[in-house]
């Protein structure tokens, strides 16, 4: 199912963007959840209470701006995707500074909001792809791959710790890599995989991960962490 969130102050606005979410999702016969916010200043209080695949952002909103609440979103989550809806053109640049999917002049709503939504429908169903089962005492747990910040080795058990909290599986960190396959982790010393995605900064051996922990990487993978962190970070 695609998450998505809409801020905008304006009620008719919010209302029209809504409609035409669901209206298409529904006509490609897609599942999708729809949740609106009428206050940017709400939406950011509560950011961390819940995920969103796509946020479609109204530019200009009092208290609390399209922009701010762009870059808060950054902040918490490695790769959001962001649409702004504006009555303003002069605020592309700055737009763009934050990853910008999409900047739609809001008279032109309906053609490119849908527009939008076809080159999205592809890349959020291929993330939908990506993911982990963690089962734990009669539960099943699914954790897309890009909720995932980093693992570390317990005993028996790698812990990992996700967006949301943190939960155990009965492997090694090396059946861990091989089970996941993919470019975004690495193992940057014996007892931690980190999610590229998830690192704020390198510094003097050292990745600092989105939630404050700072793990220390082995020396002779310093260069290969730098190197996929340039390339990620474009």
């Amino acid at each position: 199912m695609i998450r998505i969130a809409i801020v905008d102050d304006e009620e008719y606005c919010l209302q029209k963007e809504r409609q035409i979410t669901e209206d298409y999702f529904a006509g490609k016969g897609v599942e999708c959840k729809v949740t609106v916010y009428q206050s940017a200043e709400w939406f950011v209080a509560g950011i961390q209470e819940e995920t969103f695949d796509v946020y479609i952002l109204d530019m200009e909103m009092p208290k609390v701006k399209g922009l701010e609440a762009a870059q808060a979103i950054r902040i918490r989550y490695p790769d959001p995707i962001i649409i702004f809806i504006t009555n303003y053109m002069n605020y592309m640049m700055e737009a763009f500074e934050v990853n910008t999917w999409r900047y739609i002049p809001k008279q032109m709503l309906e053609e490119k909001l849908e527009k939008a939504y076809d080159t999205l429908i592809p890349i959020l169903q291929e993330r939908e792809k990506s993911y982990l089962v963690v089962q734990k005492r009669g539960e099943i747990e699914k954790l897309n791959y890009s909720d995932i910040m980093y693992m570390r080795k317990e005993g028996k058990y790698t812990v990992i710790i996700h967006m949301y909290g943190e939960c155990k599986m009965r492997k090694s960190l090396d059946e861990m890599m091989e089970e996941l396959k993919s470019d975004e982790f690495m193992m940057i010393e014996k007892g931690f995989i980190i999610n590229i995605k998830h690192v704020m900064k390198l510094k003097e051996g050292e990745v600092y991960m989105r939630d404050g922990m700072i793990l220390p990487i082995r020396k002779r993978g310093i260069t290969a962490v730098r190197e996929a962190l340039l390339e990620y970070w474009g």
